[in-house]
């Protein structure tokens, strides 16, 4: 009766130690590095002739800002860290002006296809 009941044991505990080391092995693949994109450019006035205040793009799960434009040239950078490998997804940035004024444009923007950083120009305007 001992056999058999340490048998069952072991036959039930098989399978769950599978599914662990499935899954060990499923989050250690999500661990991949990813190359940054960078996406730099100008920005151009609004159309009420008001100065450019920041810029924010958003691109798959992420949004950044650039705040750095009041008083300053109409240049921008910002960069992203999720954009997987080789993937294209679209860009979709807002530039708001001292005004309060905004204007938007959306444009594809392609993860690295390495873990080497990209870099994107890409310039905005009304």
């Amino acid at each position: 009766m001992r056999n058999r009941l340490a048998i069952l044991t072991v036959a039930a505990l098989l399978p769950l130690s599978g599914v662990a080391a499935s899954v060990a092995v499923a989050g250690q693949a999500q661990a991949v590095t990813i190359g940054p994109v960078t996406v730099t450019g100008t920005v151009e006035d609004c159309n009420d002739g008001s100065s450019p205040d920041s810029v924010t793009i958003k691109a798959g799960t992420e949004s950044k800002t650039d705040n750095s434009l009041a008083g300053n040239s109409n240049s921008y950078s910002v960069t992203f860290k999720k954009i997987a490998k080789n993937a294209t997804v679209t860009a979709k940035a807002t530039v708001t002006c001292e005004s309060e004024e905004t204007y938007k444009q959306n444009f594809p923007l392609k993860g690295s296809p390495s873990t080497d950083p990209v870099k994107r120009k890409q310039n905005l305007e009304p």
